[in-house]
């Protein structure tokens, strides 16, 4: 279908919309003790299915893994309404439609998701132009709603819809270099904007989560390996995003201190990455499988994507030393300890998490205050009243052995930002040094296998280096026992690798050896060398290339 096409059938659903209530209410919530959901109306199926199957079909497939892959779902909201009827009371005509109108909404915000993702089918240079097509779609989606919109700029639209899990990373990019060639300065702005928001919001998320599960504190080592490992897509885009609107903050008037919070936001996803330790913000957030190739004479270089994100990382360094002393100063005003509200107190695992509870808001007769996804995350405005939204999720009771995946602390908000003012503070005052933090530099040391006749470039080892091998892992059980390296599955490493988890990783005559980013957050970045021996030759030479000036290469003889 056309993305006209696309259009002209949520427009007959928009137009219809009276007509799906009463079917979803006389189908679905009307019904006591019914197990199983009806089928969508024949158009909202054809819509879904094709709209789903593009979606795919652009590389989203979905992560099947117990818990779904955290999608706003509509039938689980259905579901969810129809299990606290059976618990409490069953509600009357009118609440059944204000719940039916919040399901219906719902659905249709998940195909303008899908369907904002479209608007580079048939060419970027009207995209902006078909962006204005699904602003349209939404406006007249939250005109109707009695409850107000769950979201109300397009713009960030495009950034929710990609916020389910799913098995591959090179779509995420993709998009990321569309939305970078698509839009002019200064639209394309509020894409940033909502794309650092909403990432920094996912990892501080993980964030609590990993240090609550652990019980440890937030900057604690072993935490922060944890998160990392598998975030090194989150934190390459994040710098997608937060490029332009450092950019902007330089020359920015009225708007500055809406910019400064975005900004800050971003970077407390993780400060010591994005502040203090920039040296090992290229290795941590290199991926292999799509920065890397060989060239046509077979050496490795990197691929225009790998290019661009190199390029992306001296232009950020550049612009946050830059402008280090300014957020500083702006920040002072996010300070969460000024006001009864704060974003950086927003704990939600991921975005259709929140976006859920925000529809469920009908269900529990909880007030909305008209407020959508966008206002939650500023930190002026209006906050008591998102201070009175957030108690109600943080409040609200669940089915039982289920928990809410959002809440809200003060305590939190005011850690993440000590921690990122901390940061900021070394940045500043350190802005010339890559590594700004007080702890000394420190190398990864590499012995190649013997067999590989690799020559080292010095022969001996610093004092105090510590041993690093099980960092490693191999799918070669033989070589596991004899280099103290890690077996793992075959299957299990090359999903890892997909994923971004190892700084280096290669697969020869059948068998795959890869070293883990962990190593970084455990021993480099608390100044602390380390070694690994018996590293295969294709690993080392991914090494020079993924982590230039980090590693050496050593000789234990």
């Amino acid at each position: 279908m056309t993305f006209s096409g696309y259009v002209a059938l949520l427009r007959e659903c928009l137009d219809r919309r009276l007509e799906i209530l009463e079917h979803i209410d006389s189908g679905v919530l009307n019904v006591r003790g019914k197990k199983a959901l009806p089928g969508l109306p024949r158009e909202l199926s054809r819509l879904n299915e094709q709209l789903a199957a593009a979606h795919r079909a652009d590389g989203f497939e979905p992560m099947a893994f117990e818990g779904g892959s955290h999608e706003l779902d509509p039938l689980t909201l259905a579901a969810r309404a129809q299990s606290h009827w059976e618990r409490h009371r069953w509600p009357g005509r009118h609440l059944r439609l204000a719940v039916a109108d919040r399901i219906y909404s719902v659905f249709i915000l998940r195909q303008l998701e899908h369907l904002s993702l479209r608007i580079w089918d048939e060419g970027a240079v009207a995209a902006a132009d078909r962006l204005q097509d699904v602003q349209g779609l939404l406006d007249g989606l939250n005109d109707a709603t009695p409850a107000g919109g769950l979201i109300r700029d397009a713009r960030w639209v495009i950034q929710t819809a990609q916020g389910p899990l799913t098995r591959r990373l090179e779509p995420y990019f993709r998009i990321a270099e569309r939305i970078s060639t698509s839009f002019t300065n200064p639209r394309h702005l509020e894409i940033h904007r909502a794309g650092a928001i909403l990432t920094s919001g996912h990892l501080r998320s993980q964030l609590r989560h990993r240090a609550s599960e652990v019980d440890r504190a937030v900057d604690d080592p072993s935490v922060l390996a944890m998160t990392r490992n598998s975030n090194s897509m989150d934190a390459a885009l994040l710098v997608r995003d937060l490029v332009p609107l450092l950019e902007a903050y330089g020359s920015a008037g009225n708007d500055r201190l809406d910019l400064a919070d975005a900004i800050f936001q971003g970077i407390s996803a993780d400060p010591e990455l994005f502040l203090t330790r920039l040296d090992l913000l290229l290795p941590c957030t290199m991926i292999e499988d799509l920065f890397i190739q060989r060239g046509t004479k077979g050496e490795l270089q990197h691929t225009p994507m790998g290019d661009a994100h190199v390029h992306l990382l001296g232009s950020y360094a550049a612009l946050i030393a830059r402008h280090a002393p300014s957020l500083q100063e702006d920040a002072v005003s996010l300070d969460p300890r000024r006001g009864v509200y704060s974003p950086l107190g927003i704990a939600y695992g991921f975005c259709a998490d929140l976006l859920s509870n925000m529809a469920l808001d009908t269900l529990m007769s909880q007030p909305s205050f008209g407020l959508s996804l966008e206002d939650m995350f500023a930190s002026r405005s209006r906050a008591d009243h998102k201070r009175a939204r957030a108690e109600g999720w943080r409040t609200r009771q669940t089915p039982e052995r289920e928990r809410n995946p959002v809440d809200y602390s003060d305590d939190w908000a005011a850690r993440i930002f000590d921690r990122t003012m901390s940061a900021l503070q070394a940045r500043v005052r350190h802005a010339d040094r890559a590594n700004a933090s007080d702890v000394a530099d420190a190398r990864l040391f590499v012995v190649p296998d013997r067999a590989s006749g690799e020559r080292p470039a010095g022969r001996g080892l610093p004092d105090g280096i510590v041993a690093a091998q099980e960092h490693c892992v191999t799918s070669d059980l033989q070589r596991a026992l004899a280099t103290g390296a890690t077996a793992f599955p075959r299957g299990q490493i090359v999903t890892d690798r997909n994923e971004g988890r190892f700084l280096a990783s290669a697969e020869t005559d059948g068998k795959w050896f890869g070293i883990s980013k962990v190593v970084l957050t455990l021993c480099t970045s608390q100044g602390q060398d380390a070694l690994i021996t018996g590293v295969p030759p294709a690993v080392v030479d991914l090494l020079r290339l993924t982590c230039p000036g980090l590693v050496a290469i050593a000789s234990t003889a």
